[in-house]
């Protein structure tokens, strides 16, 4: 088969038509950038050769441009198959159709279909790409590392061409089918991980399970016999415990121990009475001797509080003594104080006018201060505005002095330009003769830069000038004339009015002058800054502005003149003591006031004193008589309502009646049974739980003998002997049964085994054709390397010095063997008379250049026989396969 043309529209990025040209015969190569659109026109292919034109499958979608998902992909073949020469369109999705034209016919849609199926051996899906041989050798983007699948109609047609050069060798596909119905009806044993399956698996289940019945049954049997030995001792044991004459023996007992608790409890209510006498009797003991002891306690008391009378009657003269004598001499000190405090305002008196003469003489000291400030602020003022007024005639400050200076730069520049376009005059004259010359009319000494300019003894000339030799004549000088020369001259002369313009707004001639102008206005502006320095020194540290500072210092002055006009100036403030002794005697004065003033607060405190005490002793003596008073009114009542002989006889009847009370106590203790009463209890409880546990023990002996023997009856009537001979007759059958699927299994897998050796031995006779078209070009990549093909025409492993299986080479090189096998199936197909093309997308990535180069031979060699299309983006790296040359053209 030879691809001609492949045009397409719509589809992906290729919105235009877009066609593929150069094709032919051979080795064609279409080499491009990344992202151009190689991948998307082997898409195209495919789908024209391997889609129906009517499906919708996502492989189809993806063909859709990204900016019109309703367009109608298209796509446009021209290719031959020998000498028949074959035209294709498809579109897809929208308006789809198909046109297959084969010579001079034509077919449309699905016999078109039908033909292109036919005619490329294609096997027709419902969904996706149809099932060939093409799929495995046009090989996409990212596939060139695995190995093609050969299953379907691909499969097939490798598989006719191999037996077409077999022939006779069926013994391996014989064998082939025997070892596929052996493993089926194997597979009807055993599943596919080599478990037990269908009548194998039930016998071993139905084995398994009439062991487990018989295990059950055996374990019931055991308890039955468990149940008759449990049956016999429980009836021994309701035998024992339903005694008769035991029973009346343990009722007797307790009779006899209630009647025995019955007599304890009875001794106890009597002592338990004469205890109770004891204590009543003891009772009315404690009361007497309570009103006993309350008596005497009154009598203390009264007695106590007799005396404390007394004595505080003493305390209270004593009292009255003292505050007398506190009163005195709170009178004596408080006439004290009173002179001290007249002292002591005399002495204020003076000092305040003491004070006032020293504050007068401070005010007249500031007022001189004030003054003397008030006349420095002032010249400094006038300093200050005299330098700013001298500063302001200055003309020429820093800004006025650069732009002078850089109208002369500006000035110096034009006139270096015009001296390149000046006539040069040089003279050679005795000193006397250079009066003889004169140019435009100044003598040779004299000139100046006017139009001229004077270079040591040579002169340059920029206009028409005239030389006069005294005595001999004139002589005309015209320098040539130039545009570049007159726009020299006239930016010189309007640098030099630039000039001539700032130095007369300056007040200056030139530029000496403006320097010395300059200087001056830098001398007026120092004096200016040190007449302000000046100033601020004068000025207090709270203050910044100058006329501020002064007026506050005027004001102040005046303040003071309206305070020293109100201070006395009389003859009496000279007779004054100084301020220190007027202080000093203030001092003594209050030192004296303080004194005083102690001296009364320590008689108030002990006039204080004696008050308190003798008012805390009249009422303590206040208490103390109503106190005495009421204890003697509760002594009196007393003995009144019972006199102390009545008293006294009430104790020794209360002591007479409590000592009989203990006796009887005694002697009922002594009559005390020696039987303890918790023993006869505990004696009580032990029989009462006795009898109830035994009628308990008789029911729960009799519920479960009547549950045994049912049990045992029921277990008797189900024949577990016979039913057990019966499990063990199924078990042995089962076991049988596992043991024949077991005999057939073996024999199968022998069979199997033995089957799929020969299989294997046949495969390999009937692969050797496959083998041997993919050895040459394996070789000329691998020398002396052997491949091994599975039955699915894989290669599965390589052997060069060592056996290696496929998946365990590097990338490239399972990339190069894929590529290869790919070419050995197509060489092959191609030697059998069938179609055969070869298209490689961005295959070889991982390839080194030596193994690049033999590729390039190998690929060179096999295109001799078929042709071969390889989509690339290293350019550079397949230029030396000297292939034709592809390109794609856009309308």
């Amino acid at each position: 088969m030879i691809l001609h043309g492949l045009e397409v529209a719509q589809l992906r990025k290729f919105i235009a038509p877009t066609r593929l040209c150069g094709l032919g015969p051979g080795l064609n190569v279409l080499a491009a950038r990344n992202e151009f659109g190689k991948s998307t026109l082997l898409a195209a292919l495919r789908a024209a050769f391997l889609l129906r034109y009517s499906s919708t499958s996502q492989p189809v979608r993806d063909l859709l441009p990204l900016s019109d998902r309703g367009a109608g992909p298209t796509v446009r073949v021209d290719f031959s198959i020998g000498d028949m020469s074959c035209q294709m369109e498809k579109r897809f999705l929208s308006r789809s159709s198909m046109t297959l034209q084969i010579g001079g016919e034509t077919f449309r849609n699905n016999d078109a279909e039908e033909q292109l199926q036919q005619i490329m051996g294609l096997e027709a899906q419902a969904r996706g790409e149809a099932k060939s041989i093409w799929s495995a050798l046009w090989v996409t983007q990212g596939d060139s590392l695995r190995q093609p699948d050969l299953s379907g109609r691909a499969g097939d047609r490798l598989t006719a061409c191999l037996e077409g050069e077999l022939g006779n060798i069926t013994g391996g596909a014989e064998a082939t089918r025997l070892l596929a119905t052996v493993r089926e009806e194997r597979a009807v044993l055993l599943d596919g991980r080599g478990h037990p399956r269908g009548r194998y698996k039930s016998a071993i289940a139905e084995e398994e399970a009439a062991i487990a019945e018989i295990a059950r049954l055996v374990e019931r049997r055991r308890v039955l016999e468990d149940d008759i030995e449990t049956l016999a001792e429980q009836r021994r044991l309701l035998h024992h415990a339903d005694d008769a004459t035991r029973h009346e023996q343990e009722m007797a007992d307790l009779a006899q121990a209630r009647h025995e608790r019955e007599r304890l409890h009875q001794h106890a209510g009597r002592l338990r009475a004469a205890q109770a006498e004891v204590r009543v009797a003891q009772g009315a003991l404690d009361l007497v001797k309570e009103d006993i002891t309350r008596r005497a306690t009154l009598e203390t008391r009264q007695q106590q509080l007799r005396a404390r009378a007394t004595e505080l009657r003493g305390a209270m003269e004593a009292a009255r003594q003292r505050l007398a004598r506190a009163e005195q001499a709170h009178a004596e000190r408080q006439h004290d104080l009173d002179r001290a405090m007249t002292q002591l305002r005399d002495a204020r008196e003076v000092h305040a006018r003491v004070r006032r003469r020293e504050q007068a003489g401070l005010w007249h000291r500031e007022r001189a201060d004030a003054i003397t400030l008030v006349t420095r602020l002032e010249d400094a003022a006038r300093d200050v505005a005299q330098a700013e007024v001298h500063l302001a005639t200055c003309r020429v400050d820093d800004a006025m002095i650069d732009r002078l200076r850089a109208a002369e730069r500006a000035a110096d520049r034009a006139t270096a330009q015009c001296r390149a376009y000046a006539t040069r005059l040089e003279f050679g004259l005795l000193p006397d003769m250079a009066r003889q010359v004169s140019i435009n009319g100044v003598p040779l000494n004299d000139v100046v830069q006017n139009d001229v300019v004077q270079s040591g003894a040579a002169v340059e000339i920029t206009t028409a000038t005239t030389l006069h030799i005294a005595g001999i004549g004139d002589i005309r000088i015209q320098p040539p004339g130039d545009s570049d020369r007159d726009r020299a001259l006239a930016a010189r002369t309007q640098a030099r009015e630039a000039l001539a313009q700032l130095l007369a707004r300056a007040g200056c001639d030139d530029m000496a002058q403006a320097l010395d102008a300059h200087a001056a206005w830098r001398q007026a502006e120092r004096a200016v800054s040190d007449a302000r320095k000046k100033q601020i020194h004068l000025l207090p540290a709270d203050m910044t502005d100058a006329a501020a500072a002064l007026a506050t210092a005027k004001a102040r002055i005046m303040d003071l003149d309206r305070q020293l006009a109100g201070v006395e100036d009389n003859d009496a403030a000279a007779t004054l003591p100084p301020l220190s002794d007027a202080q000093a005697a203030v001092s003594a004065a209050e030192a004296r006031v303080e004194a005083a003033r102690a001296a009364l607060l320590r008689p108030d405190g002990e006039n204080r004193q004696a008050r308190d005490m003798l008012t805390r002793h009249e009422t303590e003596l206040e208490q103390a008589t109503q106190q005495l008073e009421q204890v003697t009114r509760e002594l009196a009542a007393e003995r009144v309502s019972q006199p102390d002989e009545a008293l006294s006889a009430r104790r020794d009847a209360a002591q007479a009646a409590r000592d009989a009370a203990e006796r009887a106590v005694r002697a009922c203790e002594a009559d005390y049974p020696d039987v303890e009463e918790a023993m006869v209890d505990a004696k009580i409880s032990r029989l009462e739980r006795a009898l109830e546990d035994r009628r308990t023990r008789v029911g729960e002996l009799r519920q479960s003998i009547a549950a045994l023997s049912s049990r045992i009856e029921i277990a008797e009537g189900d024949g577990l002997d016979e039913r057990i001979a019966g499990q063990e007759r199924l078990r042995d059958g089962h076991a049988r049964e596992r043991a024949e699927c077991a005999r057939q299994v073996e024999i199968l897998t022998l069979l199997a085994d033995t089957l799929a050796t020969t299989a294997r031995e046949a495969t390999e006779q009937y692969l050797a054709p496959l083998t041997r078209a993919m050895e040459p070009a394996l070789r000329g990549l691998f020398p002396k390397a052997q491949v091994t093909l599975g039955q699915d025409f894989s290669i599965t492993a390589m052997t060069r010095n060592t056996h290696e299986q496929f998946g365990d080479l590097s990338d490239g090189t399972r990339e190069q063997i894929a590529v290869l096998a790919r070419l050995g199936m197509a060489d092959l197909l191609h030697t059998r008379g069938q179609h055969a093309m070869v298209i490689l997308d961005d295959a070889l990535t991982f390839s080194d250049s030596g193994r690049m180069e033999r590729m390039f031979d190998i690929l060179t060699e096999m295109s001799q026989r078929m042709q071969i299309i390889i989509l690339t983006c290293r350019a550079e790296q397949f230029a030396g396969l000297g292939a034709r040359r592809l390109s794609v053209v856009s309308e």
